[in-house]
């Protein structure tokens, strides 16, 4: 089980996993669904693609990026960390860009996180879904996770599926437990948002196929191309 508190479990599951400070690779029994739609997952464009959270014209602390010392898998070194006072950012995933109907699906919002050796941290994260007109229709979270020291644990929140559902906003928190000076709070990378589905449906639920032809052959680019090469055919009799 994760966490200190036993209804932890009615949020959010760790996979069966496996990681140590020694660098080795990690192991994940992922369920299957489709890609990440999150961006910059772990920090490897610093923080493009994240915002930190206002409310009442109070802007939050934002995450800083460092380089990782206990690696969370083979490819990934750098993530996110949190300081002395709560650090707060998020990013909104347009799902209605990326699959034909959001209504319909489950989605999984994750991350990894972990602690310091030296400083307790503790670490939260929330999913919020809303409409076409930026209404919340769902919200859910964890609780205050107290971050594991030393090693990567996963948090992941699974959504049912929600009427007029359009985007998803994920958010996570942190903070260190000793209130000190510097970066030393809860770290978290591999941040994700995906739908879930069987693995032979993937190719109906996503648009990126049809978007991507769209892209290539809008109408008004093709009418352009055809007109370029009537005048090209008539200057070059």
């Amino acid at each position: 089980s994760n966490g200190s508190q036993s209804e932890c479990e009615q949020l959010y599951y760790c996979a069966w996993c496996e990681s140590s400070s020694s660098g080795d690779a990690f192991v994940e029994n992922e369920r299957t669904g489709s890609r990440n739609f999150i961006v910059n997952s772990s920090g490897e464009e610093g923080t493009r693609g994240w915002s930190p959270i206002i409310v009442r014209g109070y802007r939050s602390q934002m995450w800083q990026v460092e380089n990782t010392e206990v690696r969370v898998d083979p490819h990934t070194q750098t993530h996110f960390v949190s300081s002395y006072s709560w650090a707060s950012m998020m990013q909104t995933v347009p799902l209605h860009e990326y699959v034909r109907d959001p209504s319909s699906l489950q989605i999984e919002v994750s991350s990894k996180f972990m602690g310091r050796t030296d400083c307790p941290s503790v670490f939260r994260m929330e999913a919020v879904v809303t409409n076409s007109n930026g209404r919340i229709v769902h919200r859910v979270g964890t609780s205050e996770l107290t971050a594991p020291a030393g090693f990567w644990e996963k948090a992941s929140l699974t959504i049912d599926p929600v009427n007029d559902a359009h985007e998803v906003t994920m958010i996570v928190y942190g903070k260190d437990a000793n209130f000190w000076a510097g970066n030393f709070g809860s770290k978290v990378c591999h941040c994700s948002v995906r739908v879930l589905c069987e693995e032979g449906e993937i190719g109906n639920i996503l648009r990126e196929n049809n978007e991507q032809v769209r892209k290539r052959w809008k109408p008004e680019a093709l009418i352009t191309l055809v007109v370029v090469i009537f005048f090209a055919w008539l200057l070059s009799d």
